[in-house]
């Protein structure tokens, strides 16, 4: 079974929404964490994030969006992420 994961794009305007969604790389290749890095530097570099869900496409541009959480973190990050913080 694929291990889910878990999205919230909170917006501009206070409104947010989530989704589930299996992994998006093969996490037992030798270049998981490459890949996920690769996936991470395109999806930041893309006018709109966008979500294949509920037989449909939701296309959100990145200037409406606030903030994106991601859970769990993924295991490999670019190495100009802050790791192991814990929010006070």
């Amino acid at each position: 079974m694929a291990q889910q994961r878990n999205m919230v794009i909170h917006f501009m305007d206070g409104t947010r929404v989530s989704y589930y969604f299996p992994m998006q790389v093969d996490a037992h290749s030798s270049s998981a964490g490459i890949a996920m890095v690769n996936k991470l530097k395109k999806i930041m570099e893309s006018p709109y994030v966008i979500v294949e869900a509920d037989g449909g496409v939701n296309f959100y541009p990145t200037s409406n969006i606030k903030s994106i959480q991601l859970y769990p973190a993924p295991d490999s990050l670019p190495d100009f992420v802050i790791a192991g913080a814990e929010t006070v």
